[in-house]
């Protein structure tokens, strides 16, 4: 596993770990809240049931109306059963619990459901030993707290999916251009370090000397550009770039120093965008289609930039790499590890998208559309 990949594991079973134990300890907490406002009611309700069976205790149809009156609690899930000295007077329990002699509160499942149950006995001078037990239904407040967490946890694996999904993407962007650095810096460093090797044998004459000295120079220039573009890169991570009003002119003679050969144009007098970065664009595209030939041209038009090769051919598996914004795989990067992403993110940064196409006459063209260069031309 590459150590991106284990960055990448570590960072969601943080994440994991830190939602759904927020999640649980949320939901807890608001539960047993709820279950604590519950139990009140019940025992606020068991009270009140108290004060209103008096009257069914001192007529001589106790009995009757006092089980009338308990079963019509039945509809708001309260359960009772009244005793006077022993005397059943009324009971429609849905289980058998008897709780302590003296108050007594208890939360108990049964088969059927979870009720708050209370237990109380005390004494009336008329009436003598009272003894009654109360029962609440209450699960649907379990049931509720059981759906709370269905949906909580089906939003936490949501949340997580996308999270995952948007940190991968993220993450092999960052760490991806790392390898292909690598694969391109170790060409010319290994050039360098050969042709140096070269030229400490002394066993050569002076051409061969300037041969190895040009060789070095220009493999130092290659590393000193990788090292520009990756400057250029951290950049744009920073959101760090300077949109104006830029001179065609002296950009194409910039690009001119880098590469003499080439045929530039431009129908307009300005373009609007960062000049580092669309010169670092520019030098990038160029260098990477230039390696087949450098019958290379370059035109600036009112809404694009268009870059033509005459010697240059793509495979179509590669233009749909360069075309769908993907990462170049390592066996075809030749070059362009940095590159490419790097001209990718300039291209967004200005509105504007890469498109590579093979010209039917021969040929590779590449083209950004910048369409906010309309009210800049001239």
């Amino acid at each position: 596993m590459k150590i991106w990949e284990k960055n990448y594991v570590l960072t969601m079973t943080l994440l994991i770990t830190i939602l759904f134990g927020g999640i649980f300890f949320i939901q807890q907490y608001s539960f047993y809240s709820n279950l604590d406002k519950c139990c009140e009611n019940s025992l606020f309700n068991e009270g009140r049931l108290e004060y209103s069976i008096q009257p069914f205790l001192e007529d001589g149809s106790e009995g009757a109306r006092l089980g009338w009156y308990c079963k019509s609690l039945e509809k708001q899930h309260i359960f009772l059963q009244v005793k006077k000295q022993n005397n059943v007077l009324a009971d429609n329990r849905p289980f058998s619990w008897e709780g302590n002699k003296e108050k007594d509160f208890q939360i108990v499942r049964d088969g059927g459901g979870i009720y708050a149950c209370i237990a109380n006995t005390y004494l009336e001078p008329y009436n003598g030993e009272i003894s009654i037990i109360y029962m609440e239904d209450i699960s649907a407040l379990y049931e509720t707290q059981k759906k709370q967490m269905l949906l909580l946890l089906a939003a936490a694996v949501f949340i997580i999916l996308l999270l995952s999904a948007i940190l991968y993407s993220a993450m092999k962007k960052i760490y991806a251009p790392v390898s292909n650095i690598a694969h391109e810096l170790r060409t010319p460093l290994t050039s360098i370090q050969g042709y140096a090797q070269y030229i400490l044998l002394g066993n050569i004459g002076a051409k061969d000397i300037a041969f190895a000295s040009t060789q070095i120079d220009e493999q130092a220039r290659h590393i000193n550009v990788l090292i520009e573009n990756l400057l250029i890169m951290g950049n744009l991570w920073d959101g760090k770039i300077k949109m104006r009003q830029i001179e065609t002119e002296p950009l194409i003679k910039d690009l001119k120093e880098y590469f003499p050969y080439l045929k530039a144009q431009s129908q307009v007098k300005y373009l609007y965008g960062d000049r580092e970065l669309l010169l670092s664009l520019m030098r990038n595209l160029v260098s990477n289609t230039c390696r087949n030939g450098e019958n290379v041209s370059l035109m600036f038009e009112k809404d694009a930039v268009t870059i033509y090769n005459e010697d240059d051919h793509l495979e179509e598996k590669m233009l749909d790499i360069l075309n769908g914004g993907h990462a170049v795989p390592k066996e075809k990067i030749n070059g362009k590890g940095v590159g490419v992403p790097l001209c990718r993110e300039i291209a967004r940064m200005h509105r504007g998208k890469l498109r590579y196409r093979n010209v039917p006459e021969g040929g590779v063209e590449i083209r950004m559309e910048m369409p906010n260069q309309k009210r800049f031309s001239s």
